[in-house]
């Protein structure tokens, strides 16, 4: 089997990912989360 030279990997979690969560973030919570998130400087695509 071949494997790819590389991978994607496309974060969702503020948009999509939370909706599975038992626990309800506020505002506030979440945009630290999306702030923490921006911060680690991943690219985007």
């Amino acid at each position: 089997m071949a494997l790819p030279k590389s991978v994607l990997i496309r974060e969702v979690g503020p948009r999509d990912g939370l909706q599975n969560e038992s626990v309800w973030l506020d505002t506030g919570e979440k945009r630290t989360w999306i702030d923490l998130l921006a911060a680690a400087q991943l690219p985007l695509y």
